[in-house]
């Protein structure tokens, strides 16, 4: 089962790191509708809970990940070590620089 457009929308903002707030204002609606979208949603794909909801939707591929969140999730996971992480943030925040690659 998929989720509607406007769930779907949602569930995109949240993967890519916006909190409920976030998302209602970025689509100029109430916390209270995004929350009820979110809640409808999770019902709708049985997630248990919000991560569980985004986890489903990048697993059926509902949500197409970019290099930045994929690089994000690897640095929220704590995968790599410090060097990799820091470089992670760098290409986050700056994504058109071009890096030194240290030897």
């Amino acid at each position: 089962m998929s989720l509607t457009k406007r769930q779907n929308q949602i569930v995109c903002l949240l993967a890519e790191g916006h909190t409920a707030e976030q998302c209602a204002a970025l689509m100029n609606r109430s916390v209270g509708t995004v929350r009820r979208h979110i809640i409808l949603a999770c019902e709708r794909v049985k997630a248990r809970n919000t991560t569980h909801l985004v986890a489903l939707a990048i697993s059926r591929e509902w949500v197409r990940l970019t290099l930045g969140l994929v690089l994000s999730i690897c640095i929220a996971f704590g995968n790599g070590d410090d060097q990799q992480r820091n470089t992670a943030r760098l290409r986050i925040q700056r994504p058109n620089t071009q890096l030194r690659r240290e030897v």
